[in-house]
């Protein structure tokens, strides 16, 4: 099933609960706390990823790693 990504852009996201934990470990290190939301700010059509942002967090996820909110 191929997806239009341009339906993303400018939308909030959840991120699916292994990213979204991978993620938030990391943050954790670094002593940051994250929320599960993130805009959707453009799209990588070259390798067909997200460009989300949530806090201070630059993610680059698959569409198939998101749930529109």
């Amino acid at each position: 099933m191929k997806r239009n990504l341009d339906q993303y852009v400018g939308k909030i996201v959840r991120l699916n609960r292994p990213v979204f934990q991978e993620i938030s470990g990391r943050s954790k290190y670094q002593g940051m706390a994250i929320e599960n939301r993130f805009l959707v700010s453009e799209i990588s059509h070259k390798m067909r990823q997200l460009i989300c942002y949530g806090g201070q967090l630059r993610v680059l996820v698959g569409p198939s790693d998101v749930v529109l909110i």
